[in-house]
């Protein structure tokens, strides 16, 4: 048996601010962070102010109304909703304030969805062997750096898992692929089929307008949810954009703020309208 002796470290805020355009209610949420070996529920961090204000100095209040760390704004009567606008995240926890600032991108709409017959070579652990293969089709905006992210959700559970995050730089995976204005590219497109559909499963795409800074914080993401292996790179810190107004102070802030403007489609399997297999 062998003991380890990790050293507790300062506990931080940590931040999850990823917002849109969507006339719902819009969540952050703020925890607290812990030891590696902690295993106790996490802690909600309590007593914050929220607000995001956007370009035109119009405020936001966000409201932990459960007591659970969990700050709402109904945005139903007023979205956040102004395309190329910055909008600035503040957060008061303690005698400390903390901002970040985002800007909501343009984001094309998704014109149709497909699926085609397909049988896979052996029986994977989640998911049908035969069905069907869906991809969405979109086109990027004209104008290099446009940043996606791709969601998907089958029969209203969407895949979540950091290893499962796609997203695109312009129509493609990376900066200088060349992809500017043009079709998103098959692997991306048929990144929503993380399984195969059966007749009657329900398939939602949403397609997220992102920040080139979050577009890199999500591959980093990705990165770190997939090194296990012993050849791995060594684990690093997440990078985030929360910084404290206080550069002088030793407190610091983990997670991330975005906004994104969405654009959303979704369709029903039917296998009398899927495409033979090519």
């Amino acid at each position: 048996m062998i003991d380890i002796n990790v050293k507790e470290g300062v506990s931080q805020l940590s931040v999850d601010a990823l917002v849109n355009n969507k006339a719902e209610v819009q969540t952050i949420k703020l925890t607290l962070t812990q030891g590696y070996f902690d295993n106790s529920a996490i802690k909600p961090a309590l007593g914050a102010t929220v607000f995001v204000f956007d370009q035109d100095s119009v405020a936001y209040e966000f409201k932990d109304l459960k007591k659970d760390g969990v700050y709402t704004y109904d945005a139903k009567n007023k979205p956040l909703n102004k395309i190329g606008k910055q909008y600035a995240l503040y957060v008061k926890y303690g005698e400390d304030e903390f901002i970040s600032v985002s800007k909501l991108n343009r984001v094309p709409k998704i014109d149709s969805i497909n699926y085609e017959v397909e049988k896979l070579p052996i029986k994977p652990d989640n998911g049908p062997q035969e069905g069907f293969l869906p991809q969405f089709y979109a086109k990027d905006f004209e104008g290099e750096g446009d940043c996606y992210w791709v969601k998907s959700a089958k029969n209203n559970k969407y895949f979540s898992k950091a290893t499962e995050i796609q997203v695109a730089y312009d129509a493609g995976f990376s900066p200088g692929s060349k992809t500017d204005g043009l079709l998103f590219i098959l692997p991306i497109r048929t990144s929503v089929g993380r399984e195969l559909y059966s007749d009657k499963d329900t398939l939602k795409v949403d397609l997220y307008s992102i920040t080139q800074e979050q577009f890199y914080y999500l591959q980093f993401v990705q990165q770190v949810s997939q090194d296990g292996s012993l050849f791995s790179t060594p684990l690093a810190n997440i990078p985030t954009n929360i910084i404290n107004r206080n550069s002088n102070s030793s407190k610091k802030a983990v997670g991330f703020f975005g906004i994104s403007a969405v654009s959303s489609m979704q369709a029903i399997i039917d296998k009398n309208k899927a495409k033979p297999k090519k």
